[in-house]
């Protein structure tokens, strides 16, 4: 597990997790911005190996974690690691119990010390409370479970499974969220045109390869929009 680096101030590590009972290694990435402070944005941490860690370090201090949906389970330890970092929920799940100590939500007050280098906006009409970033000064879209662009498998079974839920070598959502998630398909689409006009050429997904063009065409047609 190594940073990549994708642009001026911009990286992501990937590792695999136990998906679906344990089943399914499905590839998950943490991605990592340096703001014009100097600090981190740690975005969906992932495992936490000393290696790691001390790639981080040498970058500059983490300042902010933020954790989207159902994507917390190294949280706690990325917290841990750098106690001074702000911890945020990437999106305030209504009724929702939260086990971290949260100190806000992106989607209802970004840092002040984002301004004019990282954009965000909560998914309308989404069941996965999604909220995306979008780095301004590379063009990129940060993305969670939105779309997926899974291009490898380390087992057969994992392989059959990522084709029959249509997450095999495309870009867009597994089968399953495209039925189950959109609860308001105006909201839905308005927020993906909102999205849209940003101007954005990367795609840096949570599960899968990055996609590097033809960012919101892509998105577009990911959803059938």
């Amino acid at each position: 597990m190594a940073l990549i680096r994708h642009d001026v101030d911009l990286w992501s590590a990937q590792s695999e997790l136990a998906w679906q009972a344990g089943l399914v290694p499905i590839p998950i990435r943490m991605t990592v911005i340096r703001i014009a402070d100097g600090r981190l944005l740690l975005h969906s941490p992932i495992e936490l190996t000393p290696e790691l860690r001390a790639e981080l370090d040498a970058l500059g201090p983490v300042g902010f974690i933020t954790v989207p949906y159902a994507h917390g389970r190294f949280a706690e330890a990325a917290a841990k690691a750098w106690p001074a970092a702000e911890l945020l929920a990437a999106a305030r799940i209504p009724g929702g119990r939260e086990s971290l100590p949260f100190r806000g939500a992106v989607a209802d007050d970004p840092p002040e010390a984002w301004a004019g280098r990282i954009e965000s906006h909560l998914v309308r009409g989404f069941r996965l409370f999604e909220t995306v970033f979008f780095h301004v000064p590379t063009r990129t879209l940060v993305i969670t479970d939105l779309a997926f662009h899974v291009q490898r498998a380390s087992t057969g079974f994992a392989r059959f499974f990522f084709r029959a839920n249509g997450m095999w070598r495309s870009f867009g959502p597994s089968r399953v969220i495209r039925r189950l998630t959109v609860s308001d398909k105006g909201a839905f689409r308005a927020s993906i045109d909102r999205i849209c006009q940003w101007d954005f050429e990367r795609i840096l997904p949570a599960h899968g390869d990055v996609l590097e063009r033809g960012g919101p065409a892509a998105l577009r047609a990911a959803w059938r929009l």
